[in-house]
């Protein structure tokens, strides 16, 4: 029943993170990257921290104030910063191929630094379905395969080194999360490395002169509210999820395949011009199978180990 019930928290997690494609679309009509995702996410750590205000907070976050910093600063102000400098160097459907590997790098980067997180050969195969299956669902719009991932330009190289950066940073920030002591609590963690990354996007965002289009619509307040609460509900999740439940990272992240894909289908329903073809559907199969046939290997890998067990 643990698994079950955690695999659904991993869904929800992801199918949160899903909506932010759409909430980003509309803020960033208003506000530029860093100022509008500084005030994202300090919004959502001030959130996260106000829900938890009895627990202590300060206390706990001085206690453990090398985790926190550490992780707001993988996870929330490199990983961002990285993000958005390398969209301005490549092009989008690059973007979305190299962005797409994603859920492989956590799982790679568990299986060879988390103990307990190992996995097999055909786990390793379901990964790369589950990015090929992404991949197609991004290069929805473009011209074929072909033409979307031919000759790499060289002033794309910075931006996938970039991207790729900051997927490695995310990776290394959950690594850093299940890895740290049991007395921090995940959500007060969630408060503070939020909060830390923000200031950090904040000064980036001073520093480049950022300001804001003019003056704030409705939308953008609406796409700002809903942003803080994926972002806090979303990583609050997934750190109990990796605190608490104390299940595999790498088994988890498979779940992110459902981000992108979810992005994608909320675009294809309320954005103008953005429709799905035969290859985004085909993806989109490929992708689910993936994480079906994942699973099932799991469970099945399981369930010989502790008939092996029982044997002895």
């Amino acid at each position: 029943m643990k698994s079950i019930d955690s695999r659904l928290l991993a869904i929800f997690a992801s199918l949160l993170w899903a909506t932010a494609f759409l909430g980003v679309k509309v803020g960033l009509e208003t506000a530029p990257p860093f100022l509008f995702a500084g005030i994202r996410f300090m919004g959502a750590g001030l959130a996260v921290l106000f829900f938890n205000r009895k627990k202590a907070v300060w206390r706990q976050i001085l206690s453990h104030w090398r985790i926190v910093l550490l992780t707001g600063f993988l996870q929330t102000f490199l990983l961002y910063s990285f993000f958005f400098y390398s969209l301005t160097a490549m092009r989008a459907s690059t973007g979305a191929i190299v962005n797409g590997l994603g859920p492989l790098v956590v799982a790679v980067t568990a299986h060879f630094v988390l103990a307990g997180n190992k996995l097999n050969k055909k786990q390793f195969f379901c990964l790369f379905m589950g990015v090929a299956g992404v991949i197609l669902v991004a290069l929805n719009g473009n011209s074929g395969v072909e033409n979307a991932v031919q000759n790499v330009e060289p002033s794309e190289v910075k931006g996938i080194i970039l991207m790729l950066g900051g997927l490695i940073a995310g990776a290394v920030a959950s690594v850093v999360v299940s890895k740290s002591a049991d007395t921090l609590d995940p959500f007060i963690l969630n408060a503070g490395q939020l909060i830390i990354g923000s200031l950090g996007l904040l000064g980036a965002a001073f520093i480049k002169g950022d300001h804001f289009y003019g003056i704030p619509t409705l939308g953008f307040w609406v796409s700002l509210v809903w942003l803080m609460t994926v972002t806090g509900g979303g990583f609050s999740i997934w750190y109990y999820l990796l605190k608490i439940r104390k299940e595999a990272l790498s088994e988890m992240a498979v779940w992110r395949f459902l981000i992108p894909l979810g992005g994608a289908v909320l675009s294809w329903i309320f954005m103008k011009n953005d429709n799905p073809d035969l290859l985004s559907f085909g993806g989109m199969i490929l992708t689910a199978l993936s994480i079906f046939l994942f699973y099932r290997m799991s469970n099945s890998f399981l369930i010989h180990k502790k008939r092996d067990k029982g044997d002895r």
